[in-house]
């Protein structure tokens, strides 16, 4: 099973993966920043987009990742990633479900007031981008994308700890901790 751990940025994906790894100590976390990190690194300055999911080899990349990983490892996959456009998300998870990967999706969400203190809470703060990071100006658009039916399994998070997240998502699933 592949678990794709979606939202804004700073709505809680990190801390909410943390804990499902904790709780399933056999999954293999799989962060499609990292792969776009790595792509950065062989790219010249010129050529990188502002984020991964402008990048034109990114979702491919991730694709391929994740299938293999998946058909190698056979453990359960978590992914924690902010996709909040559908071609991009199209492009990653309905190859994988076309190739027979058991894919779960979830979109955790809160209002922006809610994002914007997590962020401010995780040290974000002004930079070349705003007064709230790059990040901080993604709110609303991540939020409108997100919102989309496109991406459910939908996940208020407003008011509730991301260990109540991660085990709401173990119940969906139907993962189980390991003993």
């Amino acid at each position: 099973m592949i678990v794709f751990v979606n939202g804004p940025f700073g709505i809680g994906k990190s801390t909410t993966t943390g804990l499902l790894a904790e709780r399933l100590p056999q999954a293999l976390v799989i962060d499609p920043e990292a792969i776009g990190h790595m792509l950065w690194a062989q790219l010249p300055e010129p050529l990188r987009t502002e984020e991964f999911e402008l990048e034109p080899v990114w979702p491919p990349l991730t694709h391929c990742m994740l299938d293999h990983a998946a058909r190698a490892y056979g453990r359960p996959i978590i992914v924690p990633m902010t996709i909040a456009r559908r071609k991009v998300f199209d492009r990653i998870v309905q190859p994988l479900r076309d190739a027979g990967h058991d894919v779960r999706h979830f979109t955790l969400l809160a209002t922006a007031a809610t994002i914007r203190e997590r962020l401010r809470e995780r040290g974000e703060g002004p930079d070349k981008w705003g007064p709230l990071s790059w990040e901080g100006n993604q709110v609303e658009r991540c939020l409108e994308a997100l919102g989309q039916p496109a991406f459910a399994d939908h996940i208020d998070t407003e008011h509730r700890p991301a260990a109540e997240i991660a085990d709401e998502i173990l119940t969906r699933t139907g993962l189980r901790p390991a003993v």
